[in-house]
């Protein structure tokens, strides 16, 4: 998860009250809404297949959205709701001088375990633990993407992320005191950026188009991958009973492969519920990123 909220933390951008936060209630809490609904007469047929009876659906289960520890119903949908909370403490906090920032984004890294911990809302103690993932995408993941405009330059920053990455990895393995897990927060932060930096020497690269298209249609892959890769996983399962890595990476596959479809229709069709919206561009209709 840090290398998704350090990614939304690079293009995020401050505007007036009421763009803002139009465009996070499409981008969001619409999207939120649909895959949440629509996700319950999924959990409802997995647990008719699991217990074989009409009755077995707790129906307590739909109001998670409110408890302490998360969602019951498609829980992947947390980082929607925590990505909007983080999002709109930055509207206020991202306004401060920016060495405040810093110090908040290294607080809420340095405390992330306590964070967690603390008795509220899962949204608000998961949102206070990877404020700082996102405010350090924001402090320093626009200045990379400049650097990444030279090869030169790109490359030495590869080499330094990746340097980084090793030296923590040697550490935490051979058993050195990690304070307050900073050292794992900094090969997180590390991979991300060797992993952000790798995949762009790769840009205009026509045969990872496929990725590409899965990471630009990023959230209906989040709100309905489960519906396809838990009944695929549960036949494989039924069928060959062993799990293992070369398994899942087939299951995943399929489940991309089904997806395919899936998104392309539900862009078409209803844009508005899976994060686009429409709008009237120059006497023409056109379907653009909520």
């Amino acid at each position: 998860m840090p290398v998704f909220f350090f990614a939304s933390g690079i293009f995020f951008k401050l505007s007036d009250p009421k763009s803002f936060f139009t465009k996070r209630w499409y981008s969001f809490i619409i999207p939120f809404l649909f895959f949440y609904i629509a996700s319950i007469p999924f959990e409802w047929m997995i647990d008719l297949w699991d217990y074989r009876t009409l009755d077995a659906f707790d129906w307590n289960r739909i109001m998670s959205l409110f408890s302490n520890d998360g969602l019951l119903i498609n829980p992947p949908l947390w980082f929607l709701l925590v990505l909007f909370f983080i999002q709109s403490l930055s509207y206020v906090v991202f306004r401060l001088n920016k060495s405040i920032i810093w110090i908040l984004c290294i607080a809420s890294l340095f405390f992330h375990e306590e964070l967690l911990g603390l008795p509220c809302h899962f949204m608000i103690k998961k949102g206070l633990a990877y404020f700082g993932y996102f405010g350090l995408g924001y402090l320093i993941g626009k200045p990379m993407i400049k650097l990444m405009c030279n090869l030169k330059r790109k490359t030495m920053v590869f080499i330094a992320t990746l340097a980084v990455l090793f030296i923590s990895i040697l550490y935490l393995d051979n058993g050195l005191p990690d304070y307050h897990f900073m050292i794992e927060r900094i090969k997180q932060i590390a991979f991300t950026l060797s992993f952000m930096t790798f995949f762009s020497f790769f840009d205009g690269v026509k045969w990872l188009g496929f990725l590409r298209f899965y990471g630009k249609e990023s959230l209906i892959v989040l709100g309905t991958h489960q519906w396809f890769l838990i009944p695929i996983r549960r036949v494989v399962f039924k069928f060959i009973q062993i799990h293992n890595p070369i398994i899942g990476f087939f299951m995943a596959a399929l489940t991309a492969v089904i997806l395919y479809p899936v998104i392309k229709f539900l862009n078409k069709k209803i844009p508005v519920f899976v994060g686009k919206r429409k709008n009237i561009e120059k006497g023409r209709l056109k379907i653009s990123p909520a």
